[in-house]
């Protein structure tokens, strides 16, 4: 499967997971897609930087995606709207 094939299932995913949350009546519940669209959002910002986002993740080892000050904001707003600031995203120093 191709990175743009993938990118393609996980928009499906993310509808379809909005479409089932509207359903449960719980606005924190229903903020969760908006933690999935972003982080959909940072992958093809990655992608398109010629990153393979489907590897980058704490299982295998490799570099940090890269992901801009205005969309850790963003999830932090989410994060504090399901959590009540008790999970906060930081900005941490990379390796260049």
């Amino acid at each position: 499967m191709t990175p743009e094939e993938s990118l393609q299932k996980m928009n499906i995913a993310a509808s379809n997971f909005y479409d089932e949350a509207i359903r449960t009546d719980c606005h924190a519940f229903i903020e969760f897609t908006g933690l999935i669209q972003e982080y959909i959002k940072i992958c093809e910002k990655n992608h398109a930087q010629g990153i393979d986002f489907r590897k980058e993740n704490t299982h295998t080892g490799i570099k940090q995606m890269k992901i801009q000050d205005y969309q850790i904001n963003y999830l932090n707003e989410k994060l504090h709207c399901i959590f009540q600031g008790l999970i906060v995203v930081e900005k941490t120093k990379r390796d260049s």
